[in-house]
Formats: C-alpha cells, structure tokens, sequence
C-alpha cells in the first residue's frame, strides 16, 4: 500500500467532507476517510472513475466551483492545512491562501466570487471569508467556541456550519445570515450532530447523527423543524451525505461496504425514498 494514514483524532473525522457533485449533476468527487486520502472523480452511474491527484500527502475536503472547471480542497503538502485550487482541464494546482495558519473546510459562494472557510488563525477555529477578487480575508465569527465546515446556502445569504464547546465536545448545528450575523441553533442532540449540507432549494439540510453507536443520515425541514432518518445501518459507519443538484439524491460513503473486501470504503447514493445503490468501490490502494 501506498501510504498509510494514522488513526485519525475524533476532531478530523467530524470536521472533513467527501464527496461533491458537479454543478450539472453528472460527476462526484470525492475521498475516503480511513484509509488512503486521494481525491477522485467518478460519473455518478460508477463509470470513469479518475483519480484526481496522487500526491504523497493527504488531499481531502473537495469542493466544486459553481462554474465547473475547477475544485478546492484541503491539503498537507506544504506541512499545514491548507486550501488549494485545481484546474480541472489542465490539473494544475495552485495554494489559494498562502499563510501559516490551519486553513480547512473552504466551501464556494453560489457565484463563485467566495470561499468560506476555517481557520485557527484567531486562536481557536471560527469562520472566515475569502474574496477570490481583492485577496481580501474577512472573519466571520471570533468566539470562545469551535466553528466548523461552514457550507453557503444556495441563495448565498447565510452559512450552515457546526459549533462545539470546546475542540472535542459534542457539536450541533446553526445556521446564521451573513449581513446580520444573527445565528440560529438547528439542531440540539447529545452526541452532535455533523457532515452537514443544504438541500438545493435551501428549505432543507441533511447530515450524520450517531445514535447508539450507529451513523445515520437524517434530513431536517428548516423551518418546520421536521426530521426524519433516511439511511441507518448497524454495523456500518455512513459519512459526508451531500445532495445532488436536482435534489433526487444524497451521495455518502460507508466504511464497510457490501460485497467488497471486509474495511474497504465505497461510494453510495440514496434516494428521498431511502433506495441505496451503489456508485463506486473503486480506490488507489495498492
């Protein structure tokens, strides 16, 4: 094998995404947690599978630009966490935000003008806004707490993130307008709730609750503050549900995948009926 990561702290498994769609719903990239972190690309009926960029450090957290040519991620190549930029034509890749600090999570604004990210740059991990125009970097929370995996909502007015007490405490999910900075708490759970991402209408948000030692994917109305549990299966650990752009499916990855080998992770969509299928088991493990 390749490389193989250490276990990884409880805060990095809650704090990464996986698997995103392109912007016309016809390819995810991705990665997996637990096993080698490479970033791939695969059309979402499992056929074309690409491996993006096998560079010898790890390279998680994608994200789609709005336009379709290019993806963020989170990278240690250069020693810290730190956001990149990939050409998806030419595959060249380039440091979005050269600084010393830890910055992960970088998720685009519906026009694409901006990413928001976080960061320990202020002395504990809160929320920050990057203008890919001015270069200009611009805090959007500076609390006590842990502000994690910001997401824009798709009309671009607010962000969807976790919040935690402390660097290892359980967290909950808030949701707060950008020009007010007004936040409001969507979720309240004992274990916390995480992975979290917007449905494409915003109405709705999915993520990953562990209830009794078992990750599930849940749905909330935002409103309405109705839920329900759409993906639970003991003996698996589900990651990273993202919706696709018509809102017909959640992607996800699980730990243990049926019919492959025993600890290999794969690639799975659901429908809002809770239908699974498989996407892709394919990897760079050697």
């Amino acid at each position: 094998m390749r490389r193989i990561l250490c276990a990884l702290s409880f805060l990095s498994i809650l704090t990464t995404y996986a698997q995103v769609w392109s912007p016309d719903g016809s390819q995810l990239a991705f990665f997996y947690i637990h096993a080698i972190e490479d970033i791939y690309l695969v059309n979402t009926d499992g056929s074309n599978f690409q491996v993006l960029d096998q560079h010898p450090e790890r390279d998680f957290m994608p994200d789609w630009s709005p336009e379709g040519n290019s993806l963020i991620f989170t990278s240690v190549r250069d020693g810290n966490h730190q956001i990149y930029r990939m050409d998806l034509a030419t595959r060249e890749t380039e440091r979005l935000i050269v600084s010393d600090d830890e910055d992960t999570d970088g998720h685009f604004s519906s026009d694409g003008k901006k990413v928001v990210f976080s960061s320990n740059r202020s002395g504990n991990s809160d929320l920050f806004i990057y203008d890919l125009e001015d270069k200009t970097i611009s805090a959007l929370t500076q609390t006590s707490t842990f502000e994690y995996t910001p997401r824009w909502s798709p009309d671009g007015k607010k962000i969807l993130y976790k919040m935690a007490s402390d660097e290892f405490g359980a967290s909950d999910l808030y949701v707060m307008d950008i020009k007010t900075r007004q936040k409001e708490q969507v979720t309240i759970g004992q274990r916390g709730e995480f992975h979290q991402n917007w449905s494409p209408g915003g109405d709705k948000i999915c993520y990953v609750q562990v209830t009794e030692g078992v990750f599930e994917l849940w749905v909330l109305d935002i409103k309405t503050r109705e839920k329900q549990v759409l993906v639970k299966k003991e003996g698996y650990q589900l990651f990273y549900p993202n919706w696709s752009p018509d809102g017909q499916f959640i992607a996800f990855t699980r730990d243990l995948s049926e019919g492959q080998q025993e600890g290999y992770p794969a690639l799975y969509m659901v429908n809002m009926e809770g239908k699974e299928s498989l996407v892709s088991a394919e990897n760079s493990f050697e």
